[in-house]
């Protein structure tokens, strides 16, 4: 037999393992071993154990997509980001799957680069792969994905802003409200010729509404803003294009005495820049952020930023999901876990 034979006859043997080998193994009957797997609780601890390691040793692998046709739940929740380099995003798949195993779900995470295209593939995905519920970041979707998850039978939890009539439900804040006091608060500080630094607009409906924010604020408040004093910077955003966007404002003919950057790592690039040209923070120019990313209290001068309440996403849109799911409907579609503003020394 041939090498290829015998891998050929190893994946047969890998795939034929049934229940009734696991139930000949542990030396139960096949109704045990589907109790032991299904409701732990109603065998005793000992007939567990012999049906784990009959498992282990015999390779089984339940065909979780069959059991999802049968009993119409695969407890998967799909969540798509744009991306997980931006610690937000990596932290709150981190929280709601936590908070989805405790009941227990398992999360299937999706990144899509904010592409409409992208977004379209991994929701598709899930839906393919019989999600029992959708979590999707913002409202930037593309009119085909709107159709299908207007179609989808499921909880469908969109995150990170705010409105009034979500697809299903929504878990956010008003990133608007929050980028116009953070600008307010510069002003009222006696900053006037304030930059902004802020991630592509395109398909994000949460940079567009922070850039809306300050650009109203500072209209409203009687300032004109340089066209060379805003800066858009490619998503995702790193701490290298806060540090170049902090050289290329100082270095400008007229350097802003603030700048506002739209996302705490950018920020923390510009703080970085700072303190190699020899630039006080604030003295010099003042630094403020949005996230409360875990370094932006530790730098050398903590950055005033927005705080997003991640942990507050990640429950409330678990919570939703779990109501759904026990044929309950929330008292409120949509959840607003509000912000804080954190004022440090950097403004």
């Amino acid at each position: 037999m041939s090498l290829d034979e015998v891998s050929l006859a190893k994946d047969r043997q890998r795939k034929s393992v049934t229940l009734k080998d696991v139930s000949e193994a542990a030396g139960v009957s096949l109704i045990t071993v589907s109790r032991a797997l299904r409701q732990p609780d109603t065998v005793t601890p000992a007939t567990r154990q012999r049906v784990h390691e009959a498992i282990n040793a015999t390779g089984y692998v339940p065909n979780l997509m069959a059991r999802a046709l049968v009993s119409s739940r695969s407890n998967i929740v799909g969540l798509a980001v744009p991306t997980i380099s931006a610690s937000l995003f990596a932290d709150l798949a981190e929280l709601l799957a936590k908070v989805l195993q405790e009941h227990g779900k398992h999360l299937l995470l999706g990144i899509y680069d904010w592409s409409p295209e992208k977004e379209y593939d991994v929701v598709t995905t899930f839906m393919g792969r019989q999600a029992d519920a959708l979590v999707l970041t913002g409202y930037s979707h593309s009119a085909e994905l709107r159709q299908r998850l207007e179609r989808f039978d499921g909880p469908i939890v969109e995150m990170g802003s705010i409105r009034a009539k979500p697809i299903d439900m929504g878990v956010g804040f008003d990133n608007f409200a929050a980028a116009a006091e953070m600008t307010r608060h510069l002003i009222d500080r006696g900053y006037r010729k304030i930059a902004l630094v802020h991630g592509s607009t395109e398909n994000n409906d949460q940079a567009a509404e922070r850039y809306q924010a300050f650009r109203t604020v500072m209209r409203e408040a009687g300032f004109s803003v340089d066209d060379g004093h805003i800066i858009s910077v490619p998503t995702p955003t790193t701490m290298e294009q806060g540090h170049a966007a902090m050289f290329e404002l100082l270095d400008s003919p007229r350097p802003p005495d603030a700048v506002f950057f739209q996302t705490d790592n950018l920020a923390h690039g510009a703080m970085m820049a700072c303190l190699s040209r020899g630039v006080a923070v604030p003295a010099g120019v003042a630094i403020a952020g949005f996230g409360d990313l875990a370094m932006s209290a530790l730098l050398p001068v903590p950055l005033t930023t927005v705080k997003a309440r991640l942990e507050a996403h990640g429950r409330e849109a678990a919570s939703l999901i779990l109501t759904r799911l026990r044929g309950e409907r929330p008292i409120s579609p949509v959840h607003d876990v509000g912000y804080e503003l954190l004022i440090r020394e950097s403004t």
